[in-house]
């Protein structure tokens, strides 16, 4: 049934196109008491259709406009809704442009009928209507803000309960909704709150459309992988030292209290600020996710979310120079459960072992692996026992076919010893404590590793080498120290020698994928389950060879910073 026009609507509508265009005044053939406004626009008059349609539009478009008289059109549009064909397009795009989700209850309601007609009798206006709800994702009350605000979480919540709908009515929106948002994802350079509302909200949509989670998650770390290759730890400490020495010098002028210096929390580094409150969303989702009622895992929650983790981690993380920070969301998941940490662990040995595997990506799957063992507080020592026998294994037969070729294509191999070596001074400790410990290390035979042709220590990291020396010789499980001597003396003697470029198959520069976690706010996820490198094993018999080898350095050892990757040919495969 049409709606009838009160003689207020005539005072509104005049009131509202005085305000237009600064106060120009708009001539608009306003309907009679009992005329609704689509009959006004169908019926003829002095005015053609189109110049009627532009008055409506103009109405519709002002922020000026009443809300009871919006009320109204968009209550008789909702009851007529297949007036708004293509042919009226128009007035489509200016309700779709309404701050509806600014309003009251009242409005909000009647708008989201209206969409839910709008969709349902045409639906070539559902990639409109998505447009319109993915807009407001990334709309924010003020880009200052740090944390979500009540305001603009009421407009979220608007927006996901209307998105609801319209997936509800129009199943198939669902196929255009990802392309969409992956369309539409903020810049990363852009403001950092608008970066984070818009992460929360993909966030939230992977909560009530499951099946798109891995999509979206996708989505999510394809444009964060962006940021974090963008905010390597040197940036990070610089940004961070200079903040600091900013805020001694305002302290000493009396123009800042020490106690808000210690309140702050955010990062000095902008795009390391987008980065933690975008890993700190992510390690929530990640915990409500596999912890959906509190402190019990949903055991099967948690295998599919680690899945497509994994997929994830495999197809952008993994192959990604660079990446800091976003690979701790394997670090924290594996964290729930052994088989999940055994799971991982597994996966990267499967790489690590296979030759058809280029053997850059080989030797980072090994270094994971190590940063793993070392540094994570919920793996148990039998499973670094049982990573020993495995790698330990393929070391000692690697060594058995491999004897007389060139030294420098053995880049897998040399890798995995130094994960070897690198975990043994992280955990000696506790491997000593086990039942007949000493024996079992003296079992995995480091001397003839250490002592092989292939001469694993010249190509392993200087202070990996060194720490691994002053342990193994301090619990005399190995003496390495002439084989040290050696390397550095061979090595004085290549000074001279002409340099050669990077041989396919050879070591890559270390890096520690689980380096200190450098994120302020989202760090507290992670602490808790990191081990730091708190021991000292000096060795008298390292001061003999002073003069020849890298002092030993626990600090060092701590790995703050990672040196990267050597550019290779990413191409070539291992003989290994």
């Amino acid at each position: 049934m049409a709606m009838v026009l009160t003689p207020i609507l005539k005072n509104t509508v005049s009131r509202n196109l005085k305000n237009i265009s600064g106060g120009t005044r708009v001539k608009f053939d306003l309907p009679d008491d009992h005329e609704s406004i689509i009959t006004y626009l169908k019926e003829p008059g002095d005015k053609s259709y189109s110049e009627k349609l532009n008055s409506v539009i103009k109405i519709i478009s002002s922020p000026n406009t009443d809300n009871t008289l919006l009320l109204k059109w968009i209550k008789e549009f909702k009851d007529n809704i297949l007036f708004l064909s293509r042919e009226n397009n128009r007035i489509i795009s200016a309700l779709l442009n309404l701050n509806w989700y600014l309003k009251d209850d009242s409005f909000i309601v009647l708008y989201e009928e209206f969409i839910q007609n709008l969709v349902t009798a045409h639906a070539s206006y559902v990639g409109e209507v998505l447009f319109m709800i993915v807009k407001i994702f990334y709309t924010v009350s003020d880009v200052n803000n740090e944390d979500i605000t009540e305001s603009e979480m009421k407009m979220y919540q608007n927006s996901h309960k209307l998105l609801k709908l319209v997936i509800k009515l129009v199943p198939l929106s669902i196929h255009a909704l990802c392309p969409l948002l992956s369309k539409k994802f903020p810049y990363v350079k852009t403001s950092t709150h608008i970066l984070h509302c818009y992460i929360v909200n993909l966030l939230n949509i992977c909560t009530y459309l499951p099946s798109k989670r891995p999509e979206i998650l996708k989505c999510i770390f394809e444009h964060l992988i962006n940021v974090d290759v963008n905010c390597s730890r040197e940036n990070i400490e610089l940004y961070e030292f200079q903040r600091e020495q900013q805020n001694i010098a305002m302290i000493e002028q009396g123009t800042m209290e020490e106690a808000d210096v210690q309140k702050d929390t955010s990062m000095a580094f902008p795009l390391a600020r987008t980065l933690d409150l975008a890993m700190n969303s992510m390690f929530t989702f990640i915990h409500k996710t596999c912890y959906p009622e509190g402190e019990e895992l949903d055991w099967d929650a948690t295998k599919k979310l680690y899945k497509e983790l994994l997929a994830i981690f495999e197809k952008i993380i993994l192959p990604t120079h660079g990446s800091c920070h976003l690979q701790y969301v394997m670090f924290y998941i594996c964290s729930f459960k052994q088989d999940l940490c055994d799971g991982f662990l597994d996966y990267l040995w499967k790489k690590v072992q296979n030759p058809s595997i280029g053997p850059v990506h080989r030797q980072i799957c090994a270094f994971y692996i190590g940063s793993l063992l070392a540094r994570a507080k919920y793996i148990n020592i039998s499973t670094v026992t049982a990573c020993f026998d495995l790698m330990c294994n393929w070391i000692h037969r690697y060594i058995d076919v491999h004897t007389t070729q060139d030294l420098v294509v053995h880049g897998t191999f040399h890798s995995i010893c130094q994960t070897v070596f690198y975990v043994f001074a992280f955990r000696s400790k506790e491997l000593l404590e086990l039942k007949n410990g000493h024996k079992y290390l003296q079992s995995l035979n480091f001397d003839r590793i250490v002592t092989s042709r292939l001469n694993p220590l010249r190509f392993c990291d200087s202070t990996i080498v060194q720490n691994f020396a002053n342990v193994s010789r301090n619990y005399q499980i190995a003496y390495v120290y002439p084989v040290i001597e050696r390397n550095n003396r061979n090595l004085l003697y290549s000074c001279f020698e002409p340099s050669v470029s990077y041989t396919a198959g050879a070591m890559i520069q270390t890096f520690f994928p689980f380096d200190p976690y450098s994120l302020k706010r989202s760090k507290h996820w992670i602490e808790h389950l990191y081990r730091v490198y708190n021991h000292t094993h000096k060795d008298e018999d390292a001061m003999d060879y002073e003069d020849v080898e890298v002092p030993s350095n626990d600090d060092l050892f701590s790995y703050g910073t990672s040196p990267g990757f050597k550019k290779s040919n990413f191409l070539k495969h291992d003989k290994g």
